[in-house]
């Protein structure tokens, strides 16, 4: 079982111990699933709008974002996109889930814990890991309903300004109580997987951790999001530089002999693997992803060529170099998600110790395994029964 120091020092595991083959497949493997029926969903939502399938390639590829500024999309577009959204958080919540679980039984010194019985655990529990922030989001919505009365009553003459006035002071409440509830349903969506993968809670014992947590350890608890937050973004970052470098060397090895063959590949390559920031973000998130491709040394994934087709073999190799960029893009990615999950179980141990005293690594492994069979009494008939001996015999 790993030591902790129950302090902030322990969130600092999370850049070492998210640096796991294991950990990093996990998360590839989700997002790989996540963006895939995301794209496919905003395609099909684009194509309810009219837009034809080449003009959204040419703008966004395999990314597409609508800007919520488009009139021209219309409403049964938006909840395509929104299932596509809803199906992106669903994949990534899930594996961060079963990457949560790989991290726990990590610190409880189990080094070869499956990653299938990791994805096996996260589907039996993702109904706790969506209903979660799903029921607070009821909750506000029951609030909400409730105020459209209250603004409803206020509409009748005369008799409703006064009764708004009465009852100001616990719309009011009410409304803060909205703001707080919003607060934890955001850290419900980023603590409740590691809550479950630590306890195996339902959605009332998750809810109770998060509730408890935003409670009694405020301060804590933002502190060591934000820090697991920079930490995961540094784990990418330093990726993203070696796999650069890593690139650069092997294109200086094979350009050797390939020569403008390759430069040419490379190029047609960069063209499926356009990154488009939206055009109706602001122009700081322009200049900051420009940047950043600058220190990779790859801006043709922000501002691609034209495609030059050189005939079909170059045309195949540009397209699997392609796929390359992507896969290695998800691996990046991949990475600081999974310092992200690894981060969020270290900090949910520390809290539960600081505000329970309760350290989670010691718990059962699986209270299931502490449940006594409950005796069936057809099958205690079945079983066969010893002979009776017999009374000796009074001589």
């Amino acid at each position: 079982m790993t030591k902790l120091h129950w302090s902030y020092k322990d969130v600092f595991r999370a850049l070492r111990l998210g640096f796991s083959a294991k950990k990093v497949w996990m998360m590839s493997l989700g997002l790989l699933v996540g963006f895939a029926g995301y794209t496919i969903l905003t395609y099909v939502a684009y194509a309810a709008a009219g837009t034809d399938f080449l003009t959204v390639w040419q703008t966004f590829r395999l990314l597409p974002l609508p800007s919520p500024f488009d009139y021209a999309f219309p409403w049964y577009s938006w909840v395509i996109f929104a299932v596509a959204v809803v199906w992106f958080l669903y994949v990534l919540l899930v594996t961060g889930t079963a990457v949560s679980k790989v991290a726990y039984e990590q610190l409880r010194g189990d080094e070869f814990y499956e990653s299938k019985e990791a994805f096996r655990f996260a589907f039996r529990n993702s109904a706790a890991v969506m209903s979660s922030p799903l029921l607070i989001l009821a909750f506000i919505a029951l609030i909400v309903v409730f105020g459209l009365i209250f603004s409803l009553l206020g509409a009748i003459p005369a008799a409703g300004e006064i009764f708004v006035g009465l009852l100001a002071v616990l719309a009011f409440i009410a409304s803060l109580f909205i703001v707080y509830l919003l607060i934890v349903f955001c850290f419900a969506l980023l603590l409740g997987p590691s809550v479950i993968g630590s306890t195996h809670s339902d959605t009332f014992d998750t809810l109770f951790e998060v509730f408890s947590c935003v409670n009694e350890q405020p301060a804590r608890l933002v502190w060591y999001t934000a820090t697991t937050a920079l930490l995961a973004k540094a784990g990418s970052f330093l990726l993203g530089l070696a796999t650069s470098a890593a690139g650069r060397i092997g294109y200086a090895i094979t350009g050797v002999f390939m020569g403008e063959k390759l430069a040419d590949v490379t190029a047609n390559a960069a063209y499926y693997f356009k990154l488009a920031v939206p055009y109706w973000c602001p122009q700081l998130f322009h200049r900051t992803f420009l940047a950043e491709m600058n220190l990779y040394g790859f801006p043709q994934a922000y501002l691609p060529g034209a495609y030059v087709s050189l005939g079909w073999s170059h045309d195949i190799a540009s397209l699997l170099l392609g796929v390359l960029f992507y896969l290695i893009a998800i691996m990046v990615v991949g990475y600081g998600l999974s310092v992200w999950f690894t981060g969020m179980t270290l900090n949910f141990a520390v809290l539960a110790y600081k505000k329970d005293e309760k350290n989670v690594l010691e718990l059962p492994e699986d209270e299931e395994e502490l449940i006594e069979p409950v005796p069936n009494p057809e099958l205690e008939d079945l079983k066969p029964k010893p002979a009776a001996e017999e009374p000796e015999k009074k001589e």
